[in-house]
């Protein structure tokens, strides 16, 4: 293998990591309260983590060959999140909210339509694999 191939297949191989991380992140979201509880520990704000793993996930993810209405509709749900996030909506951010707020059910659609535009499934994604120093 030449450099210039081994420098490819390394982008190609960390641009699939990054989709796939998006693609968990989606299918995390559009899971039920119980589902989505389960995918961390006990101790974390479910909430609050998935809005954190959606923003890496979207921050690392390059959406230049995705196709317009794909674009819009990741866009779409990461407005939504946007508009009820900061001090005054903290509301939004406790299993309280993730188990009965209407917010909560419109990002469940909002990411179930992502899965179904990007052609993904809704699979129960595995546990996030992230190690907690609360685990130690």
């Amino acid at each position: 293998m030449t450099d210039k191939t081994i420098m490819y297949q390394k982008y190609t191989d960390l641009k699939s990591r990054c989709m796939n991380k998006f693609r968990w992140v989606t299918q995390a979201f559009s899971q039920p309260y119980e589902i989505q509880k389960n995918l961390f520990p006990e101790f974390v704000n479910t909430a609050d983590r998935l809005a954190v793993e959606w923003e890496i996930a979207l921050d690392e993810m390059d959406d230049s060959r995705l196709a317009n209405i794909q674009r819009q509709m990741i866009k779409a749900l990461d407005d939504y999140i946007l508009s009820i996030s900061g001090a005054d909506n903290l509301k939004y951010w406790n299993d309280d909210a993730l188990c009965h707020s209407q917010e909560w059910e419109k990002m469940r659609v909002q990411a179930k339509a992502i899965l179904n535009v990007m052609g993904w499934d809704h699979s129960i994604p595995p546990e996030s694999g992230v190690i907690y120093i609360g685990e130690l």
